[in-house]
């Protein structure tokens, strides 16, 4: 094949790689850091606002507990006509009721139950004996209640309002640990986005590099300074330089959208990119103060806390309920009477007709089986809570060390990888100094391009694990969130 045949076919290979790179992408540009990125997540993120939803749904549950305390009012009224046929007639043969009433109640967290009542009666009746036809009665009644036993001074009420709030912080926490999650995958995510970028740009480095040496070979080849192997294995350099870019770009557009998708962003013109670079390794991280962040800040540790707190409760409150029930009731009541309803009200305040009322309740099972056995699972199940959360603090200082220790040695293997990577690119300039002086060959470049990439590559990729440590390391401190977070759920 002669040399023009040669670059005819070499430039129409050319042409057709050119047009087959993904197309450039139109539209607005967000170039985010990784805190905006990180923000952006917390505002839009699907699976965060679902969190928060479980945490606002759960929330509803302290109102429905501490509704045995809500403010009562009642009425009722009653109308009886009573024509029934009778035995004399003495009673009567007609009798006319009427009842209106109304009352307010309140409980209150000691135990105390208040009530008030106006009970308002009107007779009227035929009968012979009958004083006063229609008569109307109006009572006004003060009541006190009082739990002495098993709910003393209300402590039952109050300790289930108590497990409630528990159970609630509980899936509070529980939703902070989902959000928590998804932040670090938002962030590996954006430095996914950042190493595939890197390594475009790398890729395209080294692909300007594979056609200098092409144009180059191809500029001797016509001037008989190289044989045509040495030709020929640049230009296949180049065409797999420019396949490798390529691939780049799809893996840049790939993590650009998988991060899309966490940031829920809907328009699919906008373009994404991660404007950081991979950070330099900082130093190293100290175990000490990642178990001491762990325990103070991991939501699953502080769950666990309150599950036992919520045992211990529920073990008090089972054992009260083998005491007796005992139920303490006052009442003071004062009536008035009248042809009607405004004289008989009127007579409750003016006239001293009072009635006094004192009484006591008490019941108690003599085997009380349900009590004892709630008693007794409320001990094994508090015995348990403390053993989980035992080995729930010896997981998170296995997984603390574990970290620390992957997070300190990838800080060491990256720094070494950039300097191989230094090292593979001295190699290949001093070759190229070789290279331009006719004491090397086209093979040896190729090679040591391939090595530099490579180098490269594997640099860029333990940096984004060290990264990618890094997240998972504050993620198991629970250190994650909180430098991002504000205000409640």
């Amino acid at each position: 094949m002669n040399t023009l045949n040669r670059n005819a076919i070499s430039a129409l290979i050319i042409l057709i790689c050119c047009c087959t790179r993904l197309p450039a992408e139109e539209g607005k540009v967000y170039d985010l850091s990784i805190a905006e990125a990180t923000r952006l997540a917390l505002v839009n993120n699907f699976d965060i606002q679902l969190a928060r939803y479980d945490a606002w749904i759960e929330r509803t549950q302290i109102k429905s507990a501490e509704s045995i305390y809500d403010t009562i009012i009642n009425g009722e009224a009653q109308y009886r006509r009573d024509k029934k046929k009778r035995t004399t007639t003495i009673t009567g043969t007609e009798v006319l009721d009427n009842d209106y009433n109304v009352g307010v109640s309140k409980k209150l967290p000691t135990g105390t139950t208040l009530s008030t009542d106006l009970r308002n009666h009107r007779n009227a009746s035929d009968a012979f004996f009958a004083v006063q036809s229609p008569v109307h009665e109006s009572t006004l009644a003060f009541t006190l209640e009082q739990d002495l036993g098993r709910n003393f001074f209300g402590i039952q009420d109050r300790g289930d309002v108590k497990l409630t709030k528990i159970e609630v912080e509980n899936t509070e926490y529980t939703s902070l640990d989902r959000i928590e999650s998804q932040l670090a995958e938002t962030q590996k995510a954006y430095w996914a986005l950042a190493l595939a970028t890197e390594r475009l740009k790398i890729a395209e480095g080294m692909s300007d590099q594979a056609r200098k040496l092409y144009e180059l070979n191809n500029d001797k080849l016509k001037d008989g300074l190289v044989e045509m192997p040495e030709a020929l294995a640049s230009e296949a350099n180049y065409y797999s330089r420019l396949n490798e870019v390529n691939v780049a770009k799809n893996e840049v557009a790939g993590k650009a959208n998988a991060l899309r998708l966490l940031l829920n962003i809907t328009d699919d013109h906008v373009v994404i990119r991660a404007n950081e670079n991979f950070i330099f390794p900082s130093a190293e991280e100290a175990e000490g103060l990642s178990l001491k962040h762990a325990f103070e800040n991991r939501q699953d540790y502080k769950r666990a806390l309150n599950v036992v707190e919520g045992k211990n409760l529920q073990l008090v409150l089972n054992r009260k309920k083998i005491w007796p029930e005992i139920n303490l009731v006052a009442s003071l009541a004062r009536n008035g009477l009248g042809a009607h309803f405004p004289k008989a009200v009127q007579d409750i305040s003016e006239e001293d007709n009072p009635e006094y009322f004192l009484g006591l309740k008490v019941s108690f099972p003599l085997e009380n089986n349900k009590a004892e056995s709630q008693a007794e699972r409320a001990k094994l199940e508090k015995a348990k809570a403390l053993l989980e959360l035992k080995l729930l603090e010896r997981k998170i200082s296995i997984e603390i060390m574990d970290q620390v220790r992957t997070c300190n040695i990838l800080r060491e293997v990256t720094q070494t990888s950039r300097q191989v990577a230094d090292l593979q690119d001295r190699k290949l300039q001093e070759e190229e100094k070789q290279f331009s002086y006719g004491r090397s060959d086209t093979d040896t470049i190729v090679r040591f391009q391939e090595d530099v990439l490579q180098a490269r590559f594997k640099a860029a990729q333990d940096n984004f694990d060290y990264q990618s440590s890094l997240i998972d390391l504050r993620k198991n401190e629970g250190m994650l969130l909180g430098k991002y977070w504000e205000g409640e759920l």
